[in-house]
């Protein structure tokens, strides 16, 4: 793929390029397979290959043009472009082709054992938490971080008050809570989140609402909507949680032809119907939705498109 850095054709003009999505039976796996395979039918003699990606190593990959294509939350392709945390240098030919969903709100999840009610409390207090914000680099690091930030509290703060930030998948860090070695857990997930709904038959947990103050501040931040998970998403929950939403896109690089990316979003839109079926988290996907990637920059080729078809 490095070798066909800006979009590859073979000398018949059909295209070569590879889709880097996330860890193998997730469901950006599924999400990856869907678009690959929907683009092979779409367009003749293509080949579209998936492999194996990290949210923020995604976007890097894109850039460097190690692959063509990516899933990448909006937030960390907003920071990728910017060379903000948790980025070191600016990746600033990041570009957008489509929106992929939306409806990825922030769950913020503490153990009741740990005796923690608000956000202001943790603030105020500095109760010694034990805080999972899974991968490094990863949106739900991103995120937990930036709302630790919204109520002034950073890393260093956690650790000094006798707690810790731990690097762990979300599967991991369930266990870990249930062995009393976390305390708190911070993930975007969809709703209802099916590992969330399975933990809570062993865990006594909550999910802890943001005022509107931080909310503004995350949103600002990342680029992210405001957003509910209603109190019957989840049997634990007596109330609504006020929170915030991400979105998955699928992201380019600019030094890719105009027309290549033309093509891919003219045919992602041809096979809406097909892409609906093919993943439960897609059904909300529209022509309309497609170019709402964020406040990411579209692609020439993809706003081209979105353009002619009057949804731009």
């Amino acid at each position: 793929a490095a070798a066909c850095a800006g979009g590859c054709e073979t000398a018949d003009g059909a295209m070569r390029m590879t889709l880097a999505g996330a860890s193998p039976g997730g469901a950006w796996s599924a999400v990856g397979e869907a678009i690959t395979n929907e683009l092979r039918q779409a367009i003749p003699g293509s080949a579209f290959t998936l492999e194996p990606g990290q949210d923020g190593a995604n976007a890097a990959l894109v850039h460097s043009g190690k692959v063509e294509l990516s899933l990448v939350h909006a937030s960390i392709a907003r920071a990728a472009i910017a060379g903000t945390f948790p980025f070191e240098t600016a990746h600033a030919d990041v570009r957008a082709i489509t929106l992929i969903y939306a409806d990825v709100p922030f769950h913020f999840i503490v153990d009741r054992r740990a005796g923690v009610r608000t956000f202001e409390e943790i603030g105020a207090r500095r109760p010694p938490l034990r805080i999972a914000v899974n991968t490094r680099g990863s949106l739900m690091e991103l995120a937990t971080r930036t709302t630790l930030e919204a109520y002034g509290i950073g890393y260093d703060d956690i650790r000094a008050a006798g707690g810790d930030v731990l690097f762990y998948p979300l599967n991991t860090s369930y266990e870990l809570m249930q062995r009393r070695r976390v305390d708190a857990i911070g993930v975007t997930v969809q709703v209802p989140s099916t590992q969330t709904l399975a933990a809570s038959r062993l865990l006594n947990f909550d999910l802890l609402s943001l005022s509107p103050e931080a909310v503004g501040f995350v949103n600002r931040r990342l680029g992210t909507d405001a957003a509910t998970i209603p109190r019957d998403a989840y049997p634990f929950l007596d109330r609504d949680i006020q929170t915030f939403a991400g979105r998955v896109l699928l992201i380019t690089r600019g030094a890719v032809p105009e027309e290549e990316i033309y093509q891919i979003t003219r045919a992602l839109h041809g096979r809406l119907d097909h892409l609906r079926r093919a993943h439960s988290s897609l059904t909300a996907l529209t022509p309309e939705a497609m170019p709402q990637v964020g406040g990411v920059p579209l692609h020439r080729g993809a706003e081209r498109f979105y353009r002619e078809i009057g949804v731009l």
